[in-house]
């Protein structure tokens, strides 16, 4: 049963990037409409659903247009529906075809809570993105266990949220890959030489599919952690921003957001160099170096490291931290746009730590409680304002 499960996610995948043939279009029919394979189904359409933009309206699908159309769909490889609705339809033709409208229950009801609580938003759940080196793309389903990939001898196998690369280390050519996490939970990944990376939501990785014998490097957008496999003679390197960290055999965090006004490094085990601002700092454990704040340049300073690691156990923990800094963090993890209302509530401070995974509702009260702010939601805004006495 498991190898069939795995056989009807690679199906699925194909279907879903239109590369799937007739006969491969028959065998997934076939486990389709087999009532025992309800589960993997039913955690790929959750998958594909949960990686459609639900924020902009659309039209109320034709069902059984669709169902004839993957049923009745002719040799050529894109179904016609598939060039009207690419995302919606692949989880609703298929949803509709083993009986479950799935799409249409949770589109009414996300209407009907957004009506009836406008905060009751939950933390984005988009897809989970692997690109290969020949540009195609994987969508993820976190539920997945066993290979998705074979590169050049190199095999990607996926255990949940996990990522594993086995294979050769020695490449005549580098083959990149990106992986990039657009859901509001973490998602690793183990590099050939036993690397690990957590990306946070909103990160990205770029990496060759197996390293050679000179020096490994890698790039990054977003929030990662690094534990790196120090290999004597093989430099590690990150390349973010204007700026790069070389391990000396290490465990360290990178924040280097778009929207963020400085990006930082810190160390939380071995010794990190640091490149940036146009020089260089080594850096001990639970030391941050800092650049981009205006007139420091690259700077280092200590912190406590469970702060800076607080995101790895889904918590988002600030000590005297600004409401505005504060806010940017939580309209990345709702995928909300922040309204200031009033301008000096940027300046507020505020001490403790909210859990990452609960509705939007929570965190706001969490504020409010606080005092000295309130809020109101509208649609995918916030507005921030300062409550009347």
């Amino acid at each position: 049963m498991e190898d069939q499960n795995e056989r009807i996610i690679i199906l699925l995948n194909l279907f879903a990037e239109d590369r799937i043939n007739r006969k491969e279009l028959d065998e997934l029919l076939g486990y389709i409409t087999d009532s025992t394979h309800n589960e993997p189904l039913h955690a790929f359409m959750l998958s594909e659903w949960e990686s459609i933009d639900t924020s902009k309206p659309f039209p109320e699908p034709d069902w059984t247009a669709m169902l004839n159309a993957i049923t009745h769909s002719p040799k050529r490889n894109i179904p016609v529906y598939k060039r009207m609705w690419p995302r919606i339809a692949v989880a609703a033709s298929l949803l509709f075809a083993i009986g479950i409208p799935l799409y249409l229950v949770l589109h009414k009801l996300q209407i009907q809570v957004a009506q009836n609580n406008p905060e009751q938003i939950a933390p984005v759940q988009n897809s989970v993105v692997l690109t290969l080196v020949n540009g195609r793309k994987m969508v993820l389903n976190k539920k997945h266990s066993g290979q998705i990939a074979n590169i050049g001898g190199t095999q990607i196998n996926q255990q949940d949220s996990l990522l594993n690369y086995q294979g050769k280390v020695a490449m005549e050519e580098v083959k990149m890959n990106t992986l990039a996490n657009n859901g509001s939970d973490k998602f690793s990944v183990t590099l050939t030489d036993g690397t690990v990376a957590v990306l946070d939501i909103g990160s990205s990785l770029t990496y060759p599919s197996a390293f050679g014998s000179g020096r490994r490097k890698v790039s990054m957008t977003g929030q990662a952690y690094f534990k790196v496999k120090h290999i004597a003679g093989q430099a590690f390197v990150v390349a973010y921003k204007d700026q790069t960290a070389e391990d000396i055999g290490t465990e360290f965090n990178i924040n280097a957001y778009a929207d963020e006004p400085a990006v930082r490094t810190t160390l939380v085990e071995g010794a990190i160099r640091v490149n940036g601002e146009g020089k260089n700092v080594v850096l001990k454990p639970g030391q941050q170096a800092i650049a981009g704040l205006a007139g420091e340049g690259l700077s280092v300073r200590t912190v406590n490291l469970e702060d800076v690691t607080a995101w790895l156990q889904r918590q988002l923990v600030f000590h005297n931290e600004t409401l505005e800094n504060i806010l940017r963090n939580v309209a990345r993890i709702y995928n909300v746009t922040i309204v200031w209302q009033d301008q000096d509530m940027r300046k507020l401070t505020f001490g403790g730590s909210v859990t990452r995974n609960e509705k939007l509702a929570t965190v706001l009260n969490y504020f409010r409680k606080a005092g000295g702010v309130d809020f109101i939601v509208q649609g995918k805004t916030i507005k921030v304002f300062k409550p009347k006495k």
